[in-house]
């Protein structure tokens, strides 16, 4: 479970492709990742599906994600398990309200750097030079989410780069403002992971106690 959220790494059918004379319009690399770039703070309801190839097997959660800059998130899985993940800028904490010794939770906290390497993270960062990391390997013209709306699907091969050793592919699908509503990453290993972003939000105003943990009293903290 704690390797699943540090992929952070969805719903089948969320983007469905249009006829082949549908033709997709360019995305902008640049601009896609300058949306993201230029906003202090990104805010979103995802659901998130984990396929896990060792055991063939999906998990599916719901919740919401957190970010301002700089190195500020929240992971909050709502559905069907709670758990928690923080970054306050300098440290990294994963919660598991019912794991632990005396089962009062466990918080495991770790360097933000184990952040700042994940995918989406750096995706939604904007912190990730897409044109320079990515070759697109093809675009299509998908149905939206929101009936009668259009959005267009990146499908982007990683170059030779450290960020992205351990992922062969990942998928993009954006709509005309500019913004994801789903990601698709396919790792090395076999794991794939989808998320779909919803209501989301850039700009917006978001409280420092959304990026503030305390352990509970009692719940067992492991430093890795």
């Amino acid at each position: 479970m704690k390797q699943a959220l540090l992929s952070l790494l969805l719903v089948p059918g969320a983007a469905l492709a249009l006829p082949p004379e549908a033709k997709a319009p360019q995305i902008s690399l640049p601009r896609l990742q300058s949306t993201y770039k230029e906003a202090l703070t990104v805010k979103a309801d995802f659901v998130q599906e984990v396929y896990q190839a060792t055991l063939a097997r999906t998990k599916t959660s719901t919740g919401g994600v957190y970010l301002k800059k700089p190195n500020l998130f929240r992971w909050d899985v709502l559905e069907p398990e709670k758990s928690l993940t923080v970054s306050d800028g300098r440290k990294l904490r994963y919660f598991t309200p019912n794991a632990g010794v005396q089962g009062k939770g466990q918080v495991i906290v770790r360097p933000v750097r184990d952040l700042t390497r994940q995918p989406l993270y750096r995706i939604l960062m904007g912190s990730s030079s897409l044109k320079a990391e990515f070759h697109v390997e093809k675009t299509e013209r998908v149905n939206g989410i929101v009936a009668g709306e259009k959005e267009t699907r990146l499908t982007l091969l990683p170059r030779k780069d450290a960020h992205w050793r351990e992922i062969d592919e990942i998928t993009l699908t954006v709509d005309a403002k500019y913004l994801i509503s789903e990601i698709n990453i396919l790792h090395s290993s076999g794991n794939k992971t989808r998320i779909r972003l919803q209501n989301q939000t850039l700009g917006s105003k978001l409280p420092p106690k959304l990026f503030q943990f305390s352990a509970p009293q009692g719940a067992e903290v492991i430093h890795q």
